[in-house]
């Protein structure tokens, strides 16, 4: 589908400069670009699933402008959340990758993984924005597509234990002392999730996707009590203070759930 993307709130900024200045507007480009829509609608579909879901869409008038919602996953601190990315391609595309930013970041606050930053920066080996990865992963103008952007974020970046994301505390993984380590990491991002990718986006739905965000909450909101009230449960793990700031967020988020 499509949205505005002059819309208030609706895109980057920094990316509507470039695509308001037509960088690399070439015939290649949006060719591609139309052919991996067409995929994405006919062949490829992106999973919309109660587990987890994608949904992309594009501006009106410009298919280089898309906008992207994830869904985090069940049985990871994201489940669902959902997770706001604006991507951008530039004239050199499909032969460079395109930019892409993350906008849930609790207004640049919260850093939802050792691979999603607080600015919005996202580390990936196909966005050529993370490079300790094999040659394989990373970005082939014949074969790469935004379709498998979007499902290795779902299914590389938004893992059960993403504190191990982070390359130098892999070796901990086995250890006690990793697995405390993960778990207060965990509450964090299950309190960041809360308050960012559920409450504000239930409050303010981006723009063009109002009925997917509405309709995402009314048709899991018995799941995501469930869910979130063993988070509180098992925040204590996390220390006392942990586990009232989740439970605060959580009431919070029953109440708005609730009145769906």
């Amino acid at each position: 589908g499509d949205f505005d993307a002059g819309a208030p709130r609706a895109y980057s900024r920094a990316f509507a400069d470039k695509a308001a200045q037509k960088e690399g507007d070439t015939p290649a480009k949006m060719k591609r670009l139309g052919k991996e829509v067409n995929d994405m609608h006919r062949r490829t579909k992106l999973p919309c699933h109660a587990s987890a879901a994608i949904f992309l869409r594009h501006d009106a008038d410009r298919l280089d402008k898309m906008r992207v919602v994830l869904t985090g996953p069940e049985g990871t601190p994201y489940e669902g959340g959902c997770f706001v990315f604006d991507l951008f391609f530039p004239g050199g595309y499909p032969n460079v990758p395109p930019l892409m930013v993350l906008q849930t970041t609790g207004e640049g606050r919260m850093r939802f993984n050792p691979n999603l930053y607080a600015d919005g920066k996202v580390c990936l080996s196909l966005l050529g924005t993370w490079h300790g990865g094999h040659e394989s992963e990373k970005w082939d103008p014949a074969h790469s597509s935004v379709f498998q952007i979007v499902m290795s974020i779902q299914s590389q970046i938004m893992v059960e234990d993403p504190y191990f994301n982070e390359p130098n505390v892999e070796a901990m993984r086995k250890t006690s002392e990793g697995a405390a380590h993960s778990a207060s990491y965990n509450a964090e991002l299950q309190l960041g999730n809360v308050r960012w990718a559920m409450l504000d986006v239930l409050r303010h739905p981006p723009p063009g996707f109002e009925d997917v965000v509405k309709n995402h909450f009314r048709l899991l909101r018995h799941r995501l009590m469930a869910t979130t009230t063993r988070w509180v449960a098992a925040a204590g793990a996390a220390g006392a203070t942990m586990q009232r700031r989740l439970d605060g967020a959580v009431c919070e988020l029953h109440a708005a759930l609730a009145a769906l």
